[in-house]
């Protein structure tokens, strides 16, 4: 059975060189390529929609869009529009961002936020089956509305991006695959799965019909205390996020008091801050299982607990597939 595994790139790199990575990872033999969209870098529909001029087979996904930042008629314009540039390669990859950006820096009420992604992705895969929609819901409304053009796809998947787990629950009812956050322990992994199985069992679903797919943070170094460092700098980030890094580090079994120091000296979304000093409240247990950090060898061998602990396709940078996966001979 060939091994299934993913691209993650974000959108603060150039159009050009996510273009390149999306390429060389189809070139790879990866399934799919999610490209995020971290608020106020690029836009992840444009560059999707490049990547898929640029590639074949490969699948391209948003990892992951809001429904804050866009409503419901937008998103489903948007991804009928890439399936169309795919030939049928898209997925939706669909999360609520941060309460600080799209609260605090936009005044855009983010309360809610299950209704929000229930209600925003019924009216979605009821615009792109084609249906005349009317909708009542908390959070929005419809009157006859209708999509003029229609997706390659029967069914274009729709992939939560969940954390906790009211959301993986969700996920679980509704959602045709999960991406789990960057950080995530195979402790937490292991968790996660379990809500979404129980989700979907609660309203009948098979949890085989859900795809499991999870974006790792990898360091092949040569020199470990090196690989160490830049996992414990990148980790001040994901852990400053309130909600994110309590459920992180509660779900690895890790003491959450070193949150308080993290977060007096560095933030993320938006960032600002000292990430070196932030990340001295980090201990080398926390950084080594929130984090693939090694050799090639190390971290395959941390890849296979992933697959172990639920995880169907593992999601890595571009520089960490080239270095795993040699490709199709």
């Amino acid at each position: 059975m060939t091994e299934r595994f993913g691209l993650g790139v974000t959108n603060c790199r150039s159009a050009d060189s996510v273009v390149e990575a999306v390429r060389e990872a189809e070139a790879l033999g990866a399934e799919i390529a999610f490209i995020a969209e971290d608020i106020n870098c690029r836009d992840a529909f444009e560059l999707a929609a490049l990547s898929a001029r640029e590639t074949q087979l490969i699948r391209i996904s948003t990892g992951v869009v809001n429904p804050y930042t866009r409503n419901p008629t937008s998103l489903a314009m948007a991804v009928a529009t890439l399936d169309e540039i795919s030939n049928g390669r898209a997925s939706l990859g669909l999360g609520t961002s941060s309460p600080s950006l799209i609260e605090t820096q936009m005044g855009i009420p983010a309360a809610g936020s299950l209704s929000v992604m229930r209600e925003a992705t019924e009216i979605i895969r009821a615009l792109l089956a084609g249906d005349t929609v009317t909708y009542a819901g908390r959070r929005f409304s419809y009157s006859d509305a209708r999509l003029e053009v229609l997706p390659v796809q029967e069914s274009v998947p729709i992939v939560y991006a969940a954390m906790g787990p009211k959301m993986l629950g969700l996920a679980g009812h509704v959602a045709d695959g999960v991406l789990l956050n960057v950080g995530a322990s195979t402790d937490y992994v292991r968790w996660a799965v379990g809500e979404i199985e129980r989700g979907a069992k609660s309203r009948s679903r098979d949890p085989n019909e859900i795809t499991i797919a999870a974006w790792l943070t990898a360091y092949i170094v040569q020199d470990y205390a090196e690989g160490l460092r830049k996992a414990k700098e990148w980790l001040a980030g994901m852990l400053s996020v309130p909600r994110q890094g309590e459920l992180l580090l509660e779900r690895a079994g890790f003491d959450t008091s070193i949150l308080e120091g993290i977060r007096q000296h560095n933030s993320a979304y938006p960032h600002r801050g000292d990430k070196t000093a932030a990340a001295s409240f980090i201990p080398d247990e926390v950084a080594e299982s929130l984090a693939l950090i090694g050799s090639a060898d190390q971290v395959r061998e941390r890849i296979i607990q992933y697959r172990d602990a639920g995880v169907q396709i593992p999601v890595l940078g571009i520089g960490t597939l080239r270095a795993l996966y040699p490709g199709p001979s």
